[in-house]
């Protein structure tokens, strides 16, 4: 990072929970990807959602020392807990939450993922809300960030009106999109939606298939919201569908708010799983096992699923078998059937080969092969940037 990105960035004290002391590194690019230079790192050692007045203050004290203009909290604070760090401190506080969605609203930029990180903050900050009214009422000052009791009723009354509306927008953008996904189907279009970890390469994999220039790179959610792009392989029409990333313990709220976007793989005919072969051993089963378990709760697991081992240009065969065995071996424990295609998104390799099993998947799944056999032949040829 040169001069003038430091200079851009807000220095940022980082808290890190007891349960995400292993997600340090994920922590930290998280920050970086938020736009924060993070100038100390303090690991909690406490389990739990609450601070101790005695915790708020050494926290409180560690900010200032370091200059620092917020407070990151990496993992889940009650609200009064919340309310007394921002109250020693006097600073803006963040929780994990509230820093994924920043870096959503950098990236936003269609109408729908506006809405959506709107009604997922004004959501979270609702229980934060009422709690600055309850102290208030117990008669404890509350305006040392903002306005008094009275302006936050009004506020509270605001945040529930402008939630229902927009909750209201989103149902009928949702409507549109199934009604344009079953059009696909019906038809004869594969629709193959690209799945994974955050920075597994799943857009350099969309890139590399259809030609696109997709923003890339090592930040979080580079991709906010689906990309859609048809291409023509082998008699077969693939709308291939480039989805936002996952991350570990995923929270309820953004679940909820961006299930407009994480639909996509439940509406699919056909997964595909694309896991960073170039990480160690411990890190793809987490995030395998974070992944099977998100599409579990979007319910879409019950469909052909193929794991794209991308990276295979970075790591040593020896080192890749052992890898595969340990993605299979799991897939296995959780009763998960998928096939496995190794995959190089920057060196383009096998790119074929996972469009050929995609195929396969959706002729063996009974998707919509029936209608490409009777009409899609004839006009389908296969696209040069997929070979």
């Amino acid at each position: 990072m040169n001069d003038v990105e430091a200079s851009n960035k807000r220095k940022a004290v980082l808290v890190i929970s007891r349960e995400y002391l292993d997600h340090l590194e994920e922590a930290l690019a998280i920050a970086e990807s938020a736009n924060y230079e993070v100038v100390d790192i303090i690991k909690r050692s406490r389990p739990g959602r609450r601070l101790s007045d005695e915790a708020a203050r050494r926290i409180s004290e560690r900010a200032h020392r370091a200059n620092a203009e917020v407070i990151i909290y990496y993992g889940n604070l009650e609200p009064s807990s919340l309310y007394k760090l921002e109250k020693e401190s006097k600073l803006k506080v963040l929780d994990r939450v509230l820093i994924i969605l920043e870096i959503f609203a950098l990236h936003a930029g269609s109408k729908e993922s506006k809405l959506q990180i709107e009604m997922a903050r004004l959501k979270h900050e609702l229980p934060l809300i009422r709690e600055y009214i309850r102290r208030a009422k117990a008669g404890e000052q509350v305006d040392f960030l903002g306005p008094g009791r009275y302006a936050f009723e009004a506020y509270e009354k605001h945040v529930i009106t402008r939630i229902a509306r927009i909750r209201r927008e989103l149902d009928e953008l949702r409507r549109r999109v199934k009604t344009q996904e079953q059009a696909r189907k019906d038809s004869g279009v594969v629709l193959a939606s690209i799945v994974g970890y955050a920075s597994a390469g799943k857009t350099s994999i969309f890139n590399a298939i259809t030609g696109e220039r997709q923003p890339t790179g090592p930040e979080y959610f580079t991709t906010l919201f689906a990309k859609h792009k048809m291409v023509n392989f082998n008699n077969t029409k693939i709308m291939l569908i480039d989805t936002v990333g996952f991350v570990r313990d995923v929270p309820a709220e953004i679940i909820e708010s961006f299930y407009s976007t994480l639909q996509e793989a439940s509406l699919a005919d056909v997964l595909i799983f694309v896991v960073d072969s170039s990480e160690d051993v411990s890190a793809i089963r987490e995030k395998v096992a974070a992944g099977v378990s998100l599409l579990s709760k979007l319910n879409a697991i019950n469909k052909p699923i193929i794991l794209a081992m991308n990276k295979i240009d970075l790591v040593a065969r020896d080192d890749l078998n052992k890898k595969e065995s340990l993605v299979r071996e799991l897939l296995s424990h959780m009763g998960i059937k998928a096939d496995l295609v190794e995959v190089s998104a920057v060196k383009k390799l096998n790119l074929e080969a996972l469009l050929e099993k995609v195929s396969e998947s959706a002729r063996g799944a009974g998707g919509p092969s029936e209608t490409l056999r009777q009409g899609v032949r004839a006009e389908a040829r296969p696209q040069a940037d997929a070979r």
